[in-house]
């Protein structure tokens, strides 16, 4: 994948930029000067070598009067490109080991897919709290409401398709790795405003319907079992990945495989009819679904060595990531012990 980069700043700092260029391998170049004393360059490189070039462009060159960077994603070019990535790599490795020179550290900041710019701009897009968002969560809990008082499986895999209840938690991850409080308040309030809106509808639902039995696919997500917690963690650090990697596909497949929106429906309609017992068993596994996914999504994003860009926000991070790996794997070790209690 390439990316475009559109870079506008003023004349006299046109030499630190071809600098900073020098050190990266770029497929084309183009420098257009206007206004006197602005210039804007036209840059195309791979992705893995954006995300560490936004790095450094942003900590050497944003405090530029007029500096301004936009990124685009190349859908095609011609002629093709097929650039020497794992080689590069390796020499890359093997000068750095050699040689005392500081290359960047910045380029750990990013992923092998996203530069942490577009990854911190397609996770905080996900989790917009507005009129849209909240209409998403009311019709895939009417939907999900349908196809569980119906038994219909495939009823309910549309209702995990278009439920937007991932990406808060995945916010919430990233936000964790990153310490960036402002986002994980986003994260939160989207994450419970969805999820209060789905438990709305489908409180009325139970109240209306309240059938004499209760459907299989109801039944199914009132306990929790090792199983669920198992393919929660997994489905937590797919979703991370697939965010992490732009693959939006890969990013419905597990919402999917990790079911918000069926549960949470469940107890709402079991709330509603007055089924308190059941319900609790329903809400046990949304929330071992909620400390799956941020657990396993804050120790994806640690392994992928995402983290703020300066060092004075790297430290404040180290301690919002120890305190949430705590918190959720003491959240985890608590619901394995009450699945334990119960079986």
């Amino acid at each position: 994948m390439l990316r475009k980069i559109e870079i506008v700043l003023p004349i006299d700092e046109t030499d630190k930029l071809n600098e900073i260029l020098k050190n990266y391998e770029v497929l084309d170049k183009y420098k257009i000067s206007f206004l006197e004393d602005k210039a804007l360059y036209l840059i195309t490189l791979n992705v893995e070598n954006s995300g560490p070039l936004l790095d450094e462009l942003e900590k050497k060159l944003a405090f530029a009067e007029g500096f301004r960077l936009n990124m685009m994603e190349v859908e095609a070019t011609i002629p093709a490109v097929k650039m020497e990535e794992d080689k590069d790599e390796k020499e890359d490795e093997a000068i750095s080991s050699d040689t005392d020179e500081d290359v960047p550290e910045e380029k750990n900041n990013s992923t092998k897919g996203l530069s942490r710019q577009e990854l911190y701009t397609d996770i905080s897009d996900s989790i917009n709290l507005n009129s849209n968002y909240i209409l998403m969560c009311i019709l895939s809990a009417i939907v999900a409401s349908s196809g569980v008082m119906l038994d219909n499986v495939a009823v309910i895999v549309g209702a995990m398709v278009i439920a937007p209840l991932l990406g808060p938690n995945v916010g919430m991850a990233l936000a964790s790795t990153l310490g960036d409080m402002e986002l994980g308040k986003k994260a939160l309030k989207a994450s419970i405003a969805g999820a209060g809106a789905a438990i709305i509808v489908a409180l009325i639902a139970g109240l209306i319907l309240n059938p004499d039995s209760w459907p299989h696919e109801v039944l199914s997500r009132t306990s929790v079992g090792w199983g669920d917690i198992t393919l929660a963690l997994a489905s937590g650090s797919a979703g991370t990945l697939a965010f992490t990697a732009g693959t939006s596909g890969a990013v419905i497949g597990v919402m999917i495989a990790v079911a918000l929106m069926p549960p949470l429906v469940v107890v709402g309609i079991l709330l509603g009819a007055g089924e308190f017992v059941m319900a609790g068993g329903a809400l046990l596994l949304f929330t071992s679904n909620i400390i799956c996914i941020n657990l396993a999504g804050v120790i994806t994003f640690i392994y992928q060595g995402i983290r703020p860009l300066n060092w004075w926000e790297e430290k404040k991070a180290e301690t919002t990531r120890k305190y949430s790996l705590i918190l959720w794997m003491i959240l985890l070790t608590l619901l394995i012990v009450g699945i334990q209690f119960i079986q």
